[in-house]
């Protein structure tokens, strides 16, 4: 197989990991929207390239018709071993907790939690960054997201602006969306609420800390 260029790399990873979460690949409207592309058209682009150098296999006709051909890619999204149902939620990345940082979306691992906290549709981010030690969220920690593209009043908030991420407080004001700190070190993010350029990724559940670090 040939080498990937970044971007596509980043394509073929957020494929895999919708897989995994959802068990079904993206439609091309959600890989646009993923990576801000201008429409479908562009991910198309991408997906003939990956397709040319033999990641994948697409289905003419068929709106998910993507296969993963690369090799070593097992499916991590699933019940695992025990009585009691528990589940692999997988990590994918990390997402800054201070100033912006490209957002890289990569399974590095997999986390065995209860599904009484991680439903399917879950995933865990590292943290980086201390501007929201106020929510007693410090670098290093895990968040667990809940995958949605909406938000209400005060909810804490993955968010990518552009191909930038964040981890926030979600607040509106007007037609101004307000991404809030919780370290006065920091300063809040206003940003206009219409703004192409804004993605909601999902809604933090918990925050996991592994003590002994």
């Amino acid at each position: 197989m040939k080498n990937l260029t970044h971007r596509q790399q980043q394509v073929l990873d957020y494929i895999r990991d919708h897989i995994s979460v959802k068990g079904y690949p993206p439609t091309l409207r959600e890989i646009a929207a993923r990576f801000g592309l201008s429409g479908p058209r562009a991910a198309v682009k991408h997906l003939e390239a990956l397709q040319r150098k033999g990641h994948i296999r697409r289905s003419p006709g068929s709106s998910r018709g993507i296969e993963i051909l690369s090799q070593n890619y097992t499916p991590q999204m699933s019940n695992q071993g025990g009585t009691n149902g528990s589940r692999g939620i997988p990590i994918l990345g990390s997402v800054p907790a201070g100033p912006l940082d490209l957002a890289v979306q990569e399974e590095e691992n997999t986390l065995i939690l209860d599904p009484s906290i991680a439903d399917e549709g879950t995933f865990l981010l590292k943290v980086k960054g201390d501007s929201m030690t106020g929510d007693h969220i410090l670098p290093g920690d895990m968040v667990l997201v809940n995958k949605q593209d909406y938000a209400e009043e005060g909810d804490l908030v993955v968010v990518l602006i552009g191909e930038e991420a964040t981890l926030k407080r979600f607040r509106l004001d007007g037609k101004k969306m307000i991404l809030l700190p919780s370290n006065p070190d920091h300063q809040p993010l206003v940003i206009e609420s219409n703004s192409e350029e804004i993605r909601i990724v999902g809604k933090i559940k918990a925050v996991i800390r592994i003590t002994g670090r």
